[in-house]
C-alpha cells in the first residue's frame, strides 16, 4: 500500500515533503550535534536495507572488539532487537540522526543527505555500492539531474575514505566522484562470504529458500531500466528452454530464481515468467546470500556479473537490447568484449550455454580482471574493520 501511495503522488507534492522533512532533520541534527561524540560509537548505514558493504563490516568490527556500540541505520523494515550484537535503527528518523551526530565513525554505502553535518573528530568511511562498474556512475554518466551530482559532491567532500577493489574502480573515484583523498583498496566486503564459499552457509540458504538439495540454482537478475521497460527481458526470457539447456550442459535440474531490481519493484514490474520452475526472490533481502546459493547467473548490464564470477562459476549475458541501454546509459567497457558469453534471444542464450567452454571462459575472466588490478580474497570486511580501528585506537589497528 505504501509503494502504491508513493507512485500515485505527484512529483511536486514529493519534492516539497522531501525537502520539509530535509529541514526538519537537519534542526535536529544541529542540536544533536552539541552533545558529545560518543568515542566508541560506529554507525553503519544503508538506506536499502540492513546489508552490502556496511553490514559485513559491521560484523566483522563486532568480532574485533565486541566493546563497540555498533549501530545499523537502515531502509525498510528491521528487526527491533539487535542482530549479533547491532542495534537497528529506522532510515530517516530523529533515533537516526542522534545517532549519527553522536557518532565517531560512519560507515556508508549511498550519499549522505544535505541534512547530515559532520562534525570535528569523525571519521567517514564510504565503500559505495557498486563494486567494479560496467555502467558509467556519477559525474561520468549520462542524464542525472543537478540535484543528484550536488548532492553526490556534498557527500564525496565528507568522506575520509574511500574503499575500492581494483586499481580500476579507485581511477573511476578520482574522475567520477572527484574525489581527492585516500583510496584503501581491500576488496569488497559484502563479498567476503560468497568468495569463502562456506558449504554450510550455502545449505543454510538453499533451505530459506525451499530449494532441494539434488537441484541447481540459476539466478536471473535483470537490472533497472526504468521508463516502463522492465519487463521486456522478462517476456522473451525462457526458463524452460533454460533449464533444460541446463541439464543438457552440468547434467542437473535446475530451478530459476528472478530476481528483479529494487526500483524495478517498486515501479511496479513484477517477476513473472512462464515455463519451468521458476521462483520469485525479488523481495529476498540480500541478493549476495542468493549469489553465494546459485551456480549459474543470468544478467543483462548488473555488476554482479563481475562479483560472481570471482568464484569461477559461469555468467550468461542475455541483453536483447544492448545497442541501446550501451548508448543511453553509456558503459566503461566495450560490451561485446567482456569476458563473458552474451545473447540477444533465448534461443541464442541456450546456444551458448550448451556450448560455452568454461575452462577458456575462465581464464579470459581472470585476465580481465588482472589487467584492471582486481583484488578480491574474502577478507575485505576484515581490513576496513582494522583501518576503523586504527582510527578509533592505534594500538589496535
Amino acid at each position: 500500500m505504501r509503494s502504491f501511495i508513493k507512485r500515485m503522488t505527484p512529483e511536486g507534492l514529493k519534492k516539497i515533503y522531501r525537502n520539509l522533512r530535509g529541514k526538519l532533520l537537519g534542526l535536529a541534527f544541529g542540536l544533536f550535534g552539541h552533545l558529545p561524540i560518543k568515542k566508541d560509537r560506529v554507525v553503519c548505514e544503508n538506506v536499502w536495507g540492513y546489508g552490502d558493504n556496511p553490514k559485513s563490516i559491521a560484523l566483522a568490527l563486532g568480532k574485533l572488539d565486541r566493546g563497540l556500540d555498533i549501530i545499523f541505520i537502515a531502509g525498510g523494515k528491521i528487526p527491533r532487537k539487535p542482530v549479533n550484537g547491532i542495534k537497528l535503527v529506522k532510515a530517516g528518523t530523529l533515533r537516526a540522526v542522534y545517532c549519527l551526530a553522536t557518532a565517531r565513525v560512519w560507515v556508508d554505502c549511498n550519499h549522505k543527505p544535505y541534512y547530515v553535518r559532520k562534525r570535528d573528530g569523525q571519521f567517514y568511511m564510504q565503500t559505495w555500492h557498486g563494486s567494479l562498474p560496467l555502467k558509467r556512475i556519477e559525474g561520468d554518466a549520462q542524464g542525472l539531474s543537478k540535484e543528484y551530482l550536488a548532492e553526490a559532491s556534498y557527500d564525496t567532500n565528507l568522506a575520509d575514505v574511500f574503499l575500492s577493489n581494483s586499481e580500476f574502480c579507485s581511477d573511476v573515484y578520482r574522475h567520477a566522484f572527484g574525489y581527492k583523498g585516500r583510496i584503501a583498496v581491500t576488496g569488497s566486503p559484502r563479498l567476503d562470504n560468497m568468495l569463502k564459499g562456506s558449504v554450510s552457509r550455502r545449505e543454510k540458504i538453499r533451505s530459506r529458500l525451499g530449494i532441494d538439495k539434488k537441484k541447481g540454482i540459476v539466478l536471473y537478475a535483470p537490472t533497472f531500466r526504468g521508463d516502463g521497460e522492465d519487463a521486456g527481458p522478462l517476456k522473451s526470457f525462457d526458463a524452460k528452454e533454460v533449464c533444460r539447456a541446463l541439464k543438457e550442459r552440468f547434467g542437473t535440474d535446475y530451478v530459476v530464481l528472478v530476481r528483479l531490481h529494487p526500483l524495478a519493484v517498486s515501479h511496479g514490474c513484477s517477476a513473472s515468467l512462464s515455463g519451468g520452475p521458476v521462483k520469485d526472490v525479488s523481495s529476498y533481502p540480500n541478493i549476495y546470500e542468493l549469489l553465494e546459493a546459485a551456480d549459474v547467473l543470468i544478467t543483462d548490464y548488473s555488476n554482479t556479473m563481475f562479483e560472481f564470477s570471482y568464484t569461477g562459476k559461469p555468467v550468461y549475458l542475455f541483453a536483447p537490447d544492448s545497442d541501446r541501454y550501451r548508448d543511453e546509459r553509456g558503459m566503461y567497457f566495450v560490451y561485446d568484449r567482456l569476458p563473458f558469453p552474451i545473447a540477444k534471444n533465448s534461443a541464442d542464450l541456450c546456444k551458448q550455454i550448451r556450448t560455452c567452454d568454461i575452462a577458456n571462459y575462465s581464464a579470459r575472466a581472470e585476465a580481465f580482471y588482472r589487467n584492471l588490478g582486481v583484488r578480491e580474497d574474502g577478507r575485505a570486511s576484515a581490513r576496513a574493520a582494522r583501518i576503523i580501528l586504527h582510527e578509533l585506537n592505534g594500538k589496535k589497528g
